[in-house]
C-alpha cells in the first residue's frame, strides 16, 4: 500500500500544473505583484507564449489604454498571437522591473527584425491578487545618434 502511495504522489507531482499557475487558479495568491509581472512579460514578451501567458496571468476584463490596441483580454490575445507568429524577429530583452505597491513598470528594448535598433518600452501595468488588470505603455524609438553617451538602458 505505501508503494502504491508513494506512486501516486509521484504521478500527481509530474502532472500537476506549475504552482504559480495552480495558485493563480485556486484564487491564492501568495506572489508579489512584481513576481506576477515579471512572470507574464517572460512568457509574453520573451517566450512569446502569448495564449499561456494572457489566460494564466491576465483577468478577463484587462483594461487596455494603448489607443492603438482593443480593451479585454480575448482582443489582446487575438491581436498578438498571430503578430509575433507573423513576425518571428520580433523580440524583447526585459532590462528591468520596477514596483510600486500594486503598479509595475517593465522597461524593455523591443526589436521589430533582427539588427534593428529597436525601441524603448516602459509598460505599466496594475495588478490585483495574481492578475494583471490594467496596462499602459509608452515606446520611443532608439535614435541613430544621441545627444550623450549614456544609452537608453
Amino acid at each position: 500500500m505505501r508503494r502504491v502511495l508513494i506512486a501516486v504522489a509521484a504521478l500527481a507531482t509530474f502532472t500537476a500544473p506549475p504552482a504559480d499557475a495552480a495558485r493563480v487558479h485556486a484564487g491564492q495568491c501568495h506572489l508579489t505583484p512584481k513576481q506576477v509581472v515579471t512572470r507574464f512579460m517572460t512568457e509574453f514578451y520573451v517566450e512569446k507564449q502569448v495564449r499561456h501567458a494572457f489566460e494564466t496571468w491576465v483577468d478577463p476584463g484587462y483594461i487596455q489604454h494603448n489607443p492603438m490596441a482593443a480593451t479585454g483580454r480575448d482582443a489582446a490575445i487575438a491581436f498578438l498571437e498571430p503578430f509575433f507568429a507573423g513576425n518571428p524577429g520580433v523580440h524583447y530583452e526585459i532590462k528591468r522591473v520596477i514596483a510600486d505597491g500594486n503598479l509595475v513598470a517593465v522597461h524593455a528594448h523591443g526589436h521589430m527584425a533582427e539588427g534593428d535598433r529597436g525601441m524603448a518600452v516602459v509598460d505599466i501595468l496594475r495588478v490585483q491578487g495574481c492578475k494583471v488588470m490594467e496596462h499602459w505603455d509608452v515606446v520611443q524609438p532608439v535614435p541613430e545618434k544621441s545627444a550623450n553617451a549614456n544609452g537608453m538602458f
